[in-house]
């Protein structure tokens, strides 16, 4: 038996050696240079060898944890593939890239069930010992909001002051000149109920309002300048006050010290954090509530909660809501699960149809009723259309002149196939006929539905280029704004940095080796932050922890709204589940360890 378990472990170290140093291209294995592969590959098998001899076959029981590794090994070929040659080719093309593969998920298997094993034994079994803290930090002891908010202030102030008044994006500038009366192409893709009404609901009317009219403020008084820094001011005051709640919660659970300090090094630190706060988009007030949504679905598993609380938690879910167009659908596909078993659940109803009653009404009476026009259907359609968009690049021949002109009805058929990115769909959908009937788009289905059951491939490959690096960690696509956006400027507003350019380029290089650095730099990465969230519901499952999985809802609730979404790994749609993930893995260590006790 020991000899077997010798044999296959020199043999899984063979293939993982060959998974991680080996790529599959278009013309073959890709060795690199001989002599120096050849060393690297002896010593990674080497210490394979020994990993695997140690921890292969210790862990018995565990399917889940197995179920996964095979997702992510999958991931990783597949994502390789798809990365490289835009299709799977690479997995799939010839006997040898099969044989290839197979050996690649084998070996990446055998690494990573090993270590998931391997990594749920260090977590329920060796807790931290929660030593008390040295007297320098005693205000953080007595008082850890005040103190988080002072730490994490003083560590932002680079960014503010070098970034004065704030940072804008292009979703940014064009909500400002609606609010300015000024038109923007947001009212080319949508119905308007009236030509004079230049605000529209692509972004939610809220933050259009906020940020529009402090700048409207500016205007106003000569300084556009001040009025954009009054954004910035209570932007930064929410991220930081949303980090810092979290931080006290964290405390008062009596989470280890050396986990809540390190969460506040990394809210702190992490340039990400400080440069999202000073970047004006919709995404990061909306991220700061996803974060105390979080916690609050943790308090109300564990606590009973007081009127107060839950008049609190209503308005939460409503802020939610308006500040994300799409926000409902976070809500609808986490609050629900809180009403298995909750002794509380009439509460948690009746809040819950509530804000569904607002948000009908909302969209429904007060927008119509302020002649403000709604998103687009097309918004929610970039699947469908990319694949069509594909089909058409590649296969145009086979479609008969009669789907064609149905196709040309909802998406002017002559310059789709030029209009095709493989990871981005605005150009496809930015044609899309606004005035499109129902009947029209019932019939582009039909043709849609027709085209899926022959060329299957074409929609799969369409589907997977426009999501794949959501799940594939080796094409992160990190991105922050740090570019003073000319939009303003060229409308004629005097909207301008400060003249500290040093200092702005010294904050921005370091945010742009960040992700590049090993280790830490990580939590830049959209796949990893993903599969984090994939392995907690592997390791909450195991260990009999199921009712903490709603704690993971809001955010697989995002990444769910990614994967129907325009954009290839498009990092501000993923940031509130950045925001949420260093408390909420506190929150849930502390059950696994308490578990065990």
């Amino acid at each position: 038996m020991k000899k077997y378990n010798t044999l296959i472990s020199l043999l899984l170290s063979i293939f993982t050696s060959f998974a991680l140093l080996f790529e599959i291209t278009e013309k073959g294995l890709k060795i690199g240079r001989s002599n120096t592969m050849m060393f690297t590959y002896l010593v990674l098998a080497l210490f394979l060898f020994v990993f695997y001899q140690k921890y292969l076959g210790k862990f018995k029981g565990k399917t889940t944890f197995r179920v996964i590794a095979i997702i992510f090994s999958l991931l990783l070929t597949l994502g390789y593939s798809y990365d490289i040659a835009g299709n799977s080719s690479l997995v799939f093309s010839s006997i040898s890239n099969i044989l290839f593969s197979v050996i690649k998920i084998i070996g990446i298997y055998a690494l990573i069930s090993t270590s998931i094993h391997l990594l749920n034994d260090i977590i329920v079994k060796k807790k931290l010992k929660n030593t008390p803290l040295p007297k320098i930090l005693t205000l953080f002891d007595k008082h850890p909001f005040l103190f988080s908010f002072i730490v994490i202030l003083i560590c932002y102030l680079p960014y503010i002051i070098a970034y004065y008044p704030v940072i804008i994006n292009y979703d940014a500038a064009n909500q400002i000149k609606e609010v300015m009366g000024m038109h923007t192409r947001y009212m080319d893709s949508v119905i308007l109920l009236n030509p004079d009404v230049t605000i529209t609901n692509f972004n939610p009317i809220i933050h259009t309002l906020l940020i529009g009219g402090l700048f409207k403020l500016g205007y106003l008084i000569g300084n556009v300048n001040f009025g954009m820094f009054l954004y910035s001011i209570i932007q930064v005051t929410i991220v930081i006050s949303s980090f810092s709640y979290a931080i006290y919660y964290l405390k008062k659970e009596n989470v280890n010290n050396k986990l809540i300090l390190l969460v506040l090094g990394v809210f702190s630190l992490v340039p990400l954090f400080p440069f999202y706060a000073m970047t004006a988009v919709k995404d990061v007030i909306f991220s700061s509530l996803i974060l105390i949504y979080v916690i609050k679905l943790y308090d109300i598993i564990k606590y009973k909660q007081t009127i107060k609380q839950y008049i609190f938690f209503f308005f939460l879910i409503l802020l939610i809501t308006l500040f994300r167009n799409n926000g409902i659908y976070t809500i609808l596909l986490s609050l629900p699960f809180l009403f298995y078993k909750n002794k509380t659940r009439k509460a948690l109803i009746i809040i819950l149809i509530l804000n569904i009653s607002l948000y009908i009404g909302y969209n429904k009476v007060l927008l119509p009723h302020l002649e403000i026009a709604n998103t687009s259907i097309r918004e929610v359609l970039s699947v469908p259309f990319q694949q069509t968009a594909r089909l058409v690049k590649y296969y145009d021949d086979e479609i008969s002149d009669e789907d064609k002109l149905i196709i040309d009805k909802v998406l002017d058929y002559d310059t789709l196939a030029d209009r095709y990115d493989p990871e981005l769909s605005d150009d496809v959908k930015n044609e899309f006929n606004k005035y499109t009937t129902d009947e029209e788009l019932k019939e582009y289905f039909l043709v849609w539905l027709k085209y899926l059951f022959r060329r299957p491939g074409v929609y799969i490959d369409a589907t997977i280029n426009n999501i794949y690096g959501y799940f594939y960690p080796n094409t992160s696509k990190w991105y922050i704004y740090t570019k003073l956006n000319e939009k303003l400027p060229e409308a004629g507003f005097n909207y301008h940095y400060n003249n500290l350019d040093g200092i702005r380029s010294v904050l921005s290089g370091y945010a742009e080796a960040y992700p590049y650095i090993p280790i830490i730099g990580i939590i830049a990465n959209i796949a990893f932050v993903v599969w984090t969230y994939i392995l907690l519901i592997g390791i909450l499952t195991v260990n009999n922890l199921k009712k903490y999985l709603i704690l993971l809802l809001p955010s697989l609730s995002l990444i769910l709204v990614c994967i129907v979404g325009p954009a290839n790994t498009y990092f501000r749609y993923i940031l509130p589940c950045i925001f949420s993930l260093p408390p909420l893995l506190c929150l849930l260590y502390q059950q696994l360890t308490n578990k065990q006790e």
